[in-house]
């Protein structure tokens, strides 16, 4: 493919348009502004230096002729009459007013307007032979006054003689100068811009310009994605330059070559690898398990198809988030350590849950490992649904506690009922004496210990159906706090609720939520003594989850229960029976959250509990 150039026929200035001549013109322009600029200035301070110095040779002349008669005068001249012979320079327009002084500053007359110029300021030079012709100036340019001071000998004596001059013709005509140069620079700016124009324009805009149009039509050849059919790239009107310009274009002519067939050689490259991950992702999509690829960041970068239909999302959904979003249980924190385990080389399988887009959670089991994709290491994960296997461990578990829950209530039920029934058989209808008074009232008592206890069995072993709404934990805590700080367990103690100034949203079970921050609450006041505080807190943290902690000080919990304090039975109560904790942890994780304890000495007790959110 020959391209040629024909000359352009648009406006002979259109080549304006282009910023290196812009660049070139206004920097030429500017140059010369500056370099007239620079010559300017001293110009400017010379010419009114002359302007001064023309007004003070003019007084010094008519100075001289107001004096004569008094300059070498044998008749006794007194000082009224030197003041009036001087102010007959009052005739001078630039003259506005003048004084006299003698050798020790004292002053002896003036006219006019008086001068400002202190005795100071040239009484340095003194009066003497040395200071004969000096002439002392100030020149106050906002007032435009211009004031000399000079010695004139005066009947015999010397005396210093201060003139003072109105300057404004000096201003004005300093202001006409600088006009008349600057009209001067623009013009000399004017025509050697003017000539650069021309110049730059058939020498080399217009080339460039040219030859910018021969790059843009051979770009669509140096793109075709085979050799063949690609015409050569030659640029007819500038070819044989012998400037740089020749140069570009030869240097341009083996760059087009080169790219072109690197070009061909990627498509190709690329038409291949694209085949290979159309059939990779044919594979994936149609595999029965979900299949998760991460980056470093924990941003999800591939996901197949299975994977989107168990999650409920589309694949825009997904790619680009975090993996946080669909796992509440993980935090960055988790996912940062799992990549380094899997940087030592071997796969790690691990249990969570993940979260659909409807809120609900399910237990997975992951299997991970990391490959390597377009150079750049990135996480594999297996992802499997284990819920009918977490159903039946669990099945299987609660059969196990159902059996231990079965010997223990027949050891805990066989006296409570043995003391009622006797209790109840041999004095509930007769007028019992004292005795038979203390021992009903036993009776009573264990007869209502055994109905708290064997409601708690019956709450810890039944299936915890939760009745799905969404619930603002936020106000629930507010709503709770109240009835809270009512209740005796609290009394002469404080409930302090802070944190969570937005809403919290669950998808929980409201009355079972309430049984859970009412037992927390009440296990925290008891553990107190009067007059201190129990700490209830909401938090937000970035796994999309709210983290509720209550704490207390009081004394810590031995380091033998604490593993245990969640298990049946197990109590640091002395009246407990151990099943609040049990029951409160069930409830937690039937939400699809968990629940953590902590004490020690210096901290005191704390209880928290992570509940996930859902959008709304």
């Amino acid at each position: 493919m020959v391209l040629t150039s024909s000359k352009p026929r648009s406006n002979p200035f259109s080549f304006l348009r282009s910023r290196l001549s812009q660049r070139i013109v206004l920097s030429v322009f500017g140059s010369i502004l500056a370099i007239e600029g620079l010559i300017l200035i001293p110009s400017v301070i010379r010419r009114k230096q002359e302007l001064l110095d023309g007004l003070a040779r003019q007084t010094t002349s008519s100075l001289k002729v107001a004096l004569v008669d008094v300059s070498t005068t044998d008749e006794v001249v007194f000082p009224e009459q030197l003041v009036a012979k001087l102010s007959r320079l009052d005739a001078i327009p630039m003259v506005v007013g003048g004084a006299i002084y003698n050798e020790r500053g004292e002053e002896i007359g003036q006219f006019g307007e008086a001068p400002k110029m202190a005795f100071e300021t040239f009484s340095q030079y003194g009066l003497n032979e040395t200071g004969a012709g000096t002439v002392v100036s100030t020149f106050d340019a906002p007032a435009d006054r211009y004031e000399t001071a000079q010695v004139f000998p005066l009947i015999g004596i010397p005396y210093w003689v201060v003139i003072n001059h109105d300057a404004t013709f000096v201003r004005q005509e300093v202001r006409a100068f600088i006009w008349r140069i600057f009209g001067l620079v623009l013009l000399i700016s004017a025509v050697v811009t003017l000539t650069t124009m021309i110049v730059l324009r058939s020498v080399l805009i217009m080339p460039i310009l040219a030859l910018s149009k021969d790059l843009l039509q051979a770009a669509p050849e140096a793109l075709k994605a085979s050799n063949s059919g690609r015409q050569p790239f030659i640029s007819a009107r500038y070819q044989h330059r012998n400037d740089e310009l020749g140069e570009v274009i030869s240097a341009f002519k083996q760059m087009f070559e080169r790219i072109s067939y690197a070009i061909a050689q990627r498509q190709k490259a690329e038409d291949q690898l694209r085949e290979s991950e159309n059939r990779f992702r044919t594979l994936v999509d149609q595999a029965a398990e979900s299949m998760v690829v991460l980056n470093k960041e924990a941003k999800i970068v591939s996901v197949n198809q299975f994977a989107l239909r168990y999650l409920g999302y589309s694949r825009d959904e997904l790619v680009g988030n975090s993996v946080l979003e669909i796992n509440p249980l993980f935090t960055l924190e988790n996912y940062q350590a799992l990549w380094q385990q899997l940087e030592t080389g071997e796969p790690v399988t691990l249990e969570s849950r993940h979260r659909c887009k409807s809120g609900v959670t399910f237990p997975v089991e992951i299997r991970s490992s990391l490959v390597a994709i377009n150079g750049e290491d990135r996480m594999l994960a297996l992802v499997r649904d284990i819920s009918d296997r977490k159903q039946a461990e669990k099945a299987q578990a609660r059969l196990a506690e159902i059996g231990e829950l079965a010997a223990m209530i027949v050891h805990e039920v066989r006296n409570p009922f043995t003391t009622v029934y006797m209790a109840l058989s041999t004095f509930q209808s007769m007028e019992l004496p004292p005795r038979g008074q203390m021992r009903l009232a036993l009776a009573m008592e264990e007869s209502e210990r055994l109905k708290r206890l064997l409601n708690e069995i019956l709450a810890y072993s039944k299936e915890q159906a939760l009745a799905g709404e969404q619930i603002d934990i936020r106000a629930l805590s507010q709503e709770l706090l109240g009835q809270l700080q009512e209740s005796p367990a609290a009394e002469e103690r404080y409930i302090q609720l802070l944190g969570c100034e937005d809403t919290a949203i669950v998808m929980g079970d409201r009355d079972k939520l309430k049984q859970v921050f009412i037992n927390l609450v009440t296990n925290a006041c008891e553990a107190i003594p009067p007059a201190e505080t129990v700490t209830w807190t909401l938090t937000l943290t970035q796994e999309q989850q709210i983290e509720i902690k209550i704490h207390n000080g009081g004394d810590p919990i031995p380091p033998d229960v604490l593993p245990k304090l969640t298990q049946p039975f197990v109590s640091t109560k002395s009246n407990g029976n151990g099943l609040g904790l049990a029951i409160t942890k069930r409830i937690i994780e039937a939400h699809g959250g968990h629940l953590k304890i902590q004490s020690t000495p210096e901290d005191g007790t704390t209880v928290t509990a992570r509940l996930p959110l859902i959008s709304v």
